[in-house]
This record gives structure tokens, C-alpha cells and sequence, in this order.
């Protein structure tokens, strides 16, 4: 699905662009996931580049609703998704992969830029890069994780595993997320990679502000609640607290679509609902901690360790401290040490949950917190360090 009018326009086309980029993708362009908003945001960011968007979605899984009820029923089969991605390899692979460079070389594209967030899409780019194209990737999950969302069988994971391994090899540039996954491929791999994260167009005044020291102390929580047994250790560390912390009552605020099931709701709780990206900065804004759960236990690990979580950036340009609730291997962890705005809790005991917690509460109005949260934005979340980034990978040379 070609795009070129959705990110390319009249003006540009007909003063002529210096380069053009072709995006293939699994994400769904105009949507709001984050995924999205990640690829919108840093094409924004390069106006002098054209960039044409093609949009490769998973075999047998688009819309409509026949494709809806079979991915709700996928969950259940275990077998489909491997069997789905045999077939592709074995009857699909190579016209896909003639097809995204026949329209690359239609777009007159200086190089493609992929975002490898799906197997179909790293065993397309892994073939294009052998055939001497230039390949930039973009890779925001290990494969180890999308196979394993998948449930893969060990034999198709191996095989993915492999490809992408080969993709990074042949790969002209490529972006991670953080710098675990940057060392990590650089031992396993030996590449060296740049650290792309979603850079956020903040309010200096909002990153600078100061949380309240008296009064209720408001925490929130906002997006997609996955860790959920995290969350009902937090919520139980309150009810256990009669719901106060460092001398103050707490406000739990919940924005998002709050899950149908296995996730605690107090009667406490404070439901706000799904809201466009900038009005939620905003009801953040007006909160005093972010709370950022990551799974605890071993299945996890991997996804742990080496994922960035957007909502870390949104909390920080809201000018929020961090509660960063998750084992002591994670990616936020690390980051939270080096940019002490917040601080992490490696327990799901009540008593621990609570002992840093009141430290939290203490350190949010201090100005070491402030300033590390100011630092972080400048350095590592803003649009502006994104945009550097992004021209890097993007260079004719990079490096």
C-alpha cells in the first residue's frame, strides 16, 4: 500500500527533495498507536527528506471482521501462527520481497528504511539486504519477544532468530531502542547501532515544574495496562497503607482503557478515560508520579531487559517523577540511574512498595529530580535528540 501523499507534500514534490526514503512497514501508518506516532514523528523531523511509506501487514492478518475474530481465536491455537508463517516463507517470501523493490525503485528511493517488527517484514528486509540493497532497519522489540508473543514453534523461532541476526549484518545503519539492546547486538552481532527513542516535543516549563509537597499525593497511570499482576501489588501496598504515603492521602489515577479482567479496581481508583496524546500531557501535567510497571517474572525477562517504554518519555515531559515498578535488569532502571527523576522498585512486597514510594515522594520536589528530569529530555527524549539521531541513521554514510 503506497502512501506517498499522506507524508510527501505538493510543495515539496514540486520544489524537489534532495533524497528520498522508502519506509516499509508492518505498522499501520495513520493509526494511533505508538508505533505510529513514533514513524510520523521522526519523518516530521527530516522536512528536506522525501519519505514514501509502504505499509507490509502480517499474512492473514488484516482488518475486516473474519481477521478480527481469527486473531482472537489465534490466542488459543497455538499451531496458527507458525503454520501461517510457513506458508508465507514457502509460497509468498520472495514476491513480497520483489515487490517492495520494485516499488522502491518506482519511488526512485535512495535507500529502505524498514522497521523490523514482524517476522514477515525482518525475512523481506534480511533478502533485500542480500541482494545489495541498502537496508536501513529499525528495531524496537527482539525478535526473541515477537516470536514469543507468537508462540512460535522452536524450530520457525530459531529460523527468525537467524534472519535477523543476518539482517543486522548486512544492514547499512541501524536504530535500537536502548543501550542494552545496543550492546547486546554489538557482542552478538558485532554492529554498532544508534539509540533512536520517541523524542517528544515538550514544554520546558512542564519538564522544569516542581510536584506539590503538600496535599494529596496523585499518581497516574497511563496507556495499556500489561503487567497486572505489578499492578495489583501496587494497589494492594496502598490498600495495606490505608491508602496514605509519606504523611499523605494518595489519588490513583488511571487513563486508558482500563482491563476487562485480572486487574485490581479500587474503589479509590480514578478512571480518566482514553485521550488524545497532547491532552494527556496536559492531565498529566497536573499529577505528581507516574507509575511504570514492568513484568517481574522470567517469561518477560527478555522484553524486560531490552525495551524502552514510551510511557517513561510521556511521564517525563509531563513533569512527572517515576515510579518504575519492575526488576532491577530492565532498560528504565539503568536509565532512571543515569537521570535520577524517579526511581525503581524491584518487589511486589507491600512493605517495600511503600518504603519507596515515600522516597519518591521526597525526592519529586527536590531540585536534583527536577534537573534530572531535565537532563533526560534534553539528552535523550526530545524531539530534537531524535531528529540528530535520526539524520544520522539516515546519512549516505552513517557512522
Amino acid at each position: 500500500m503506497m502512501l506517498p501523499d499522506a507524508v510527501i507534500s505538493a510543495p515539496e514534490r514540486e520544489a524537489g527533495l534532495r533524497r528520498k526514503i522508502f519506509l516499509a512497514t508492518p505498522t499501520q501508518f495513520a493509526s494511533n498507536g505508538i508505533g505510529a506516532l513514533f514513524l510520523r514523528d521522526l519523518i516530521a523531523s527530516q522536512p528536506d527528506i522525501g519519505f514514501i511509506v509502504h505499509e507490509e501487514p502480517p499474512f492473514l492478518m488484516g482488518g475486516g471482521s473474519a481477521m478480527r475474530a481469527l486473531r482472537a481465536a489465534s490466542t488459543r491455537l497455538p499451531v496458527f501462527h507458525s503454520a501461517r508463517l510457513r506458508w508465507f516463507r514457502s509460497r509468498l517470501l520472495e514476491k513480497r520481497v520483489m515487490a517492495v523493490a520494485a516499488a522502491a525503485d518506482a519511488a526512485r528511493a535512495d535507500c529502505i528504511w524498514v522497521t523490523a517488527s514482524s517476522p514477515e517484514m525482518i525475512w523481506i528486509a534480511d533478502l533485500l539486504a542480500a541482494g545489495g540493497r541498502d537496508v536501513r532497519a529499525t528495531v524496537w522489540d527482539a525478535p526473541e519477544y515477537l516470536s514469543g508473543n507468537l508462540r512460535l514453534d522452536a524450530a520457525l523461532q530459531d529460523t527468525l532468530v537467524d534472519s535477523f541476526g543476518s539482517l543486522l549484518r548486512r544492514a547499512r545503519a541501524i536504530s535500537v531502542i536502548g543501550r542494552t539492546m545496543q550492546k547486546d547486538y554489538l557482542e552478538r552481532y558485532g554492529v554498532r547501532s544508534e539509540i533512536i527513542r520517541h523524542g517528544i516535543d515538550a514544554d520546558p516549563a512542564m519538564v522544569g515544574r516542581k510536584p506539590r509537597t503538600g496535599g494529596p499525593v496523585r499518581i497516574v497511570f497511563a496507556g495499556s495496562l500489561y503487567s497486572k499482576a505489578e499492578w495489583n501489588s501496587f494497589v494492594g501496598a496502598l490498600d495495606a497503607a490505608d491508602w496514605q504515603v509519606a504523611g499523605r492521602p494518595v489519588l490513583l489515577h488511571f487513563m486508558g482503557r482500563f482491563p476487562l479482567s485480572d486487574a485490581r479496581k479500587p474503589k479509590q481508583l480514578v478512571l480518566l478515560g482514553e485521550k488524545p496524546f497532547d491532552e494527556a500531557l496536559k492531565v498529566m501535567a497536573s499529577m505528581d508520579i507516574g507509575y511504570l510497571p514492568y513484568w517481574f517474572d522470567k517469561r518477560h525477562e527478555i522484553v524486560a531487559r531490552t525495551s524502552f517504554p514510551g510511557k517513561l518519555s510521556a511521564y517525563a515531559a509531563a513533569g512527572l517523577a517515576v515510579f518504575h515498578h519492575a526488576p532491577p535488569y530492565t532498560e528504565a532502571t539503568g536509565f532512571l540511574r543515569n537521570y535520577p527523576f524517579g526511581l525503581a522498585c524491584p518487589s511486589l512486597g507491600s512493605d517495600d512498595i511503600v518504603q519507596a514510594l515515600t522516597q519518591l515522594v521526597e525526592l519529586a520536589g527536590t531540585d536534583k529530580c527536577c534537573q534530572a528530569r531535565q537532563a533526560a529530555v534534553r539528552d535523550e527524549l526530545s524531539r530534537e535528540a531524535a531528529a540528530a539521531r535520526f539524520r544520522r541513521f539516515l546519512a549516505r554514510s552513517p557512522g
